[in-house]
């Protein structure tokens, strides 16, 4: 398999600050994506970096495996990191009480599978061109208006927050990894081009941001119409080729309100 790869940080290119990470290790059949929170703790991009890089060669197959595996990586994070905060007192008091936390989606590549894990509400997706079908590894859209799961080296990870599968791979099958908010994206496009549209409906009932964009998408795609594949999937696919395609793409469907303000990172798996 073969990537291509893009991260953006939040209002760039005037602000470049990114509290996402990726891994895109095609040789090894290993990717991963981490979202950084931000709001949560402190060092929520570098940790979403630490955990992207300490990422083994070996599927998470259930939430006991994916704590033993932050259990041998924590402790390098946090003796770096603890050096640095120590020097400000609050700085030491919101690492020591807040940890470090970012959501994270995993694909490995073996024995003509792929096996994906989330934690959070990062998006694991597959898609296949042909039949024009999109599947995700969470499809339900109101996972995104809650606080999302996340991955802190200050405490065990729940088992609520974790999911994992395999995808059997055909020939042509694509697949992509995204941070939370491009997620949203493509879900709801998705649904609105499909006429799945009830759970969109019931979202844009909300009077949230997540509500206006539900909205948005349905009275956008509407109009417009076309075909998920066409639409939606091959120019994200094409935004991915450089930075100078990838930010004015984000940045024309944030203007339209079909994507909401964030850091957006996006790994796509093709043959």
């Amino acid at each position: 398999m073969r990537s291509r790869q893009q991260s953006v940080g939040k209002e760039a290119p005037a602000y470049s600050d990114n509290e996402d990470a990726f891994r895109a290790a095609d040789e090894a059949g290993i990717w991963a994506v981490a979202d950084g929170a931000g709001g949560t703790g402190i060092y929520a991009g570098e940790w979403a970096q630490h955990l992207t890089q300490q990422i083994t060669d070996v599927p998470f197959r259930n939430v006991v495996e994916l704590a033993h595996w932050l259990d041998g990586h924590w402790e390098g994070f946090f003796n770096t990191y603890y050096c640095r905060a120590e020097v400000d007192y609050l700085i030491e008091h919101k690492f020591m009480h807040e940890g470090s936390c970012a959501t994270l989606t995993t694909l490995h590549y073996k024995e003509n599978k792929l096996h994906w894990s989330v934690y959070g509400d990062a998006v694991a997706l597959s898609f296949q061109p042909v039949a024009g079908k999109l599947l995700a590894a969470n499809s339900d859209l109101h996972q995104f208006e809650s606080a999302p799961y996340l991955i802190n080296w200050l405490e065990l990870p729940n088992s609520a927050g974790f999911q994992t599968g395999i995808w059997q791979h055909q020939p042509g099958q694509q697949y992509a990894l995204l941070s939370d908010t491009l997620g949203q994206y493509v879900l709801m496009a998705y649904a609105a081009l499909t006429g799945d549209t009830e759970p969109l409906r019931r979202l844009a009932q909300q009077p949230t941001a997540l509500g206006n964009r539900a909205q948005a998408h349905l009275l956008y795609w509407s109009a417009k119409g076309g075909h998920f594949s066409e639409s939606v999937w091959q120019p994200l696919r094409a935004a991915l080729a450089s930075p100078e395609t990838f930010v004015p793409y984000s940045q024309q469907l944030r203007s339209q309100n079909l994507l909401g303000a964030d850091d957006y990172t996006c790994i796509l798996l093709e043959d």
